[in-house]
C-alpha cells in the first residue's frame, strides 16, 4: 500500500514540473517578437523592382489599376514590421504598404500609411 502512494505522489510531482515547464515554453513563444527591423530596407525608389517586392514580400495584398499599385498589410512588433495575411477586417493590421510602379516595372514612390494607432 504503501509504495502505490508514493507511486502516485511521484507521478503528481512530475506532472506539476511537465506543467510547469509547457508554461514557460508557450510564454517565451509569446514573447518572441516576430517583426523584422528590416523587412522593408530593401524598398528604394526609383531602384527597387516589381520581381524584387515579390521576392522579399510575396503576394501582395491588393492590386489596383492593373497591378501597376501593391499593397501589404503590415503589423508591428517590439522586432519591428511582419507581413500579414489578407482577411476581411483590419485585425492586427498597424500599417499598409503602398507601393506604386511605372510602366517598366520600376518603383515609382512608396508610402507607409499608419492604420491604426499603436
Amino acid at each position: 500500500m504503501c509504495w502505490f502512494g508514493e507511486q502516485q505522489s511521484r507521478l503528481s510531482v512530475e506532472r506539476l514540473f511537465t506543467a510547469l515547464f509547457l508554461a514557460v515554453l508557450l510564454g517565451a513563444c509569446a514573447t518572441t517578437p516576430l517583426g523584422r527591423s528590416d523587412l522593408l530596407g530593401f524598398i528604394r525608389d526609383g531602384q527597387t523592382t516589381r520581381e524584387e517586392t515579390y521576392l522579399h514580400l510575396g503576394e501582395p495584398t491588393a492590386f489596383y489599376e492593373g497591378g501597376r499599385i501593391m499593397s501589404f498589410r503590415l503589423g508591428e512588433d517590439g522586432g519591428g514590421y511582419f507581413l500579414l495575411a489578407k482577411a476581411p477586417g483590419f485585425s492586427g493590421v498597424r500599417s499598409s504598404l503602398i507601393l506604386v510602379f511605372d510602366e517598366g516595372g520600376v518603383l515609382k514612390r512608396h508610402a507607409l500609411v499608419q492604420v491604426k494607432a499603436p
